[in-house]
């Protein structure tokens, strides 16, 4: 069965910026790791600890792992666990299109989307896109909380006009979450991921493939908020089988994408959840890990 995981990233998307995409021999560290135990229990434990000292375990133990995630060792994860291709979402100003393009060009099993530069007129960040179509970007990735953008930013939406008139799926980080601790003064708004944005962005482009990225995680309440948008998709990131099943039952099962959004979820528990959530619908078990991405990121194979 082949395997599409729609969300993942490579190097340092955090604001640490540490170049290490292409390096070598990154081997694992010994620090305390919270995200083993969550992965292990097959994400059902909560994901985002009480305590202020377990939270802090866990952002520490995020920038940790981004650091280790080169394109070697994502590669390696990968064919062990058969992964047929793996969608690299960039996070600028940290990760860009050009390095992930780059990555594609090593290895045809990655697939790369491009990142808006906010920073950037609208009329200057549009051509800066268009050139990454025309290199082959193959969606468009917002994250409004390491971007620092709200969706009802004029920017947002120029971006996403630009590619769903191209055709190509746009997938947006939804949830609200917390990245860096107290110590330090990097650029962010956790409010932005609130999902509410999402479902106040979303119908006004209803002609588009818009992917909310984690809300198979709370299937009710997104399948309530974007009823009748059949453009919109989910994906199954941290998600443990009850979650997944839900989410198909909900949505349908051709708006459920599979996600690990490695290197913070874990390829070989996050298949097992998908498998044991649609044992007794192997269409759909297809459709979640390769048809509903292939027919998204029009694959020929």
């Amino acid at each position: 069965m082949k395997i599409i995981d729609f969300h993942t990233h490579v190097g340092d998307i955090f604001h640490e910026n540490r170049s290490i995409t292409f390096k070598t021999n990154y081997k694992k560290g010994d620090y305390v790791d919270p995200f083993i135990p969550f992965e292990e229990s097959g994400y059902n434990m909560p994901f985002f600890p009480e305590s202020p000292e377990a939270l802090q375990q866990l952002i520490d133990a995020g920038q940790y792992r981004v650091w280790e995630c080169t394109m070697e060792n994502f590669g390696r994860d990968m064919t062990e666990n058969n992964i047929a291709y793996a969608c690299l979402l960039p996070v600028l100003p940290n990760t860009s299109f050009e390095e992930y393009l780059a990555v594609s060009k090593l290895d045809n099993r990655f697939i790369p989307f491009t990142c808006a530069n906010f920073d950037l007129d609208i009329p200057e960040m549009e051509q800066k896109l268009l050139s990454d179509i025309k290199k082959g970007a193959k969606a468009l990735k917002v994250h409004p909380i390491l971007q620092n953008i709200s969706l009802e930013n004029p920017k947002v939406e120029a971006a996403v006009d630009l590619f769903g008139k191209a055709d190509l799926p746009i997938i947006f980080h939804v949830g609200i979450g917390q990245y860096y601790g107290p110590d330090t003064n990097y650029p962010q708004n956790p409010e932005f991921g609130d999902p509410q944005y999402f479902y106040d962005f979303a119908p006004r482009f209803k002609n588009y493939d818009l992917i909310a990225a984690h809300c198979c995680g709370w299937p009710e309440d997104f399948a309530k908020n974007t009823k009748g948008l059949d453009n919109v998709y989910t994906d199954t990131t941290f998600c443990n089988a009850d979650l997944i099943k839900k989410g198909v039952e909900l949505l349908g099962e051709d708006r459920v994408l599979f996600g690990t959004d490695y290197p913070f979820g874990n390829f070989k528990y996050s298949i097992q959840e998908v498998k044991t959530a649609l044992a007794d619908n192997p269409q759909a078990m297809e459709k979640v890990f390769y048809h509903n991405a292939a027919k998204l990121l029009k694959l020929k194979d």
